[in-house]
């Protein structure tokens, strides 16, 4: 094959392929020698081995075109299925929120009498402690009688029953106020005028135990504390009554508990809080009297004149209240502040 064949699209080489579809290409140096032989296919495969890559290809296709079909039926299967659960799980979730309402009214309702049996118990604990408190009141206010009975009758009262008194009293007084703070009473109104009156019954154990504890001791104790150990624990109980948490409940239960308006809530704990300030300031002035004279004899002796002092200024007003018009009733009133003037002495 003489000349050059210019060669534009791979028809024209077909002519040129030996019996295995293969083109053999001679590729010579600059001398004319034989360099390298060169076969080319075309498509870059040989013909046998294209087929042969066709054949696997199109099985693979149809392998995996099954494939897919098959994963396509499997996919709405499990769409499907999906679907299903939803559809189960809202009718279980459905089934579970009637339950729910229905065990909830049930336990609403228990939860209800519970409470109500709660409340019930509490107020039997409340009457309970109401009852107990009032035991204890009751006990030492027969103490505190019996007291006052012996100096009434000028017996002496020892100095250690005095002590033992005056702790009962400030256990009591704590007790009845812990009662108070922790709200735990049932009637707030009877707890209140508990403590006030035990606050007044305890300040006169208290001066009068100053007195014999100093006049017994004053001798040996010289310039020491002349005052009993657990005075200042005594005296302490003066700082509760007065601290805020005690006002904040008191005008609580003015507000809540009783018919006063804000004013008379006002006047209430305000009174209230007076009388602790004036008890307060008579065991310290006491104490101060006590110290400037010094003498147990002279205190008394002046204790006895005020006494007679503050009786016959009861007498003059009672009369002239009275108007030279007595009564049983007047007499009685007289009767009454004359020993409660004596207790004083």
């Amino acid at each position: 094959m003489n000349g050059t064949l210019f060669i534009d699209s791979l028809e024209k080489l077909k002519p040129f392929l030996n019996d295995e579809n293969i083109i053999e290409i001679v590729v010579r140096q600059g001398n004319k020698k034989i360099k390298t032989f060169q076969k080319i296919a075309l498509n870059g495969f040989q013909q046998p081995e294209v087929k042969e890559l066709a054949s696997k290809v199109i099985k693979s296709m149809s392998k995996n075109n099954r494939l897919v079909q098959k994963n396509l039926k499997l996919t709405r299967q499990v769409a499907n299925m999906q679907q299903l659960d939803l559809v189960l799980n809202g009718a279980n979730l459905a089934a579970t929120a009637v339950t729910f309402a229905i065990l909830y009214e049930k336990l609403n309702s228990i939860s209800a009498e519970i409470n109500q049996q709660i409340n019930q118990l509490h107020q039997t604990v409340k009457q309970g402690y109401d009852i107990q408190t009032g035991f204890e009141f009751n006990k030492v206010l027969a103490d505190h009688t019996d007291m006052l009975d012996s100096r009434r009758r000028k017996q002496p009262y020892p100095e250690d029953k005095m002590r033992e008194l005056v702790d009962r009293e400030f256990n009591v007084l704590t007790l009845l106020i812990k009662a108070f703070q922790k709200d735990i009473a049932a009637d707030n109104e009877a707890l209140i005028v508990s403590i006030f009156s035990l606050l007044a019954m305890f300040t006169v154990s208290l001066r009068y135990f100053d007195e014999l504890y100093y006049f017994n001791n004053h001798d040996v104790l010289g310039d020491q504390e002349v005052w009993h150990s657990s005075h200042g624990k005594w005296m302490s109980i003066y700082e509760t009554l007065s601290s805020e948490w005690f006002v904040e409940r008191l005008q609580d239960h003015g507000v809540f508990n009783t018919n006063m308006t804000t004013s008379e809530v006002d006047v209430y704990y305000t009174e209230l809080l007076n009388q602790v300030r004036d008890l307060r300031e008579e065991v310290e002035d006491n104490q101060a009297l006590i110290l400037a004279i010094g003498d147990l004899e002279l205190l008394n002796s002046l204790r006895e004149n005020s006494s007679r002092q503050v009786k016959e200024t009861i007498d003059e007003a009672i009369k002239e209240a009275l108007n030279g018009q007595e009564s049983p009733e007047s007499k009685k009133i007289m009767d009454e502040a004359t020993k409660q003037v004596a207790l004083l002495a």
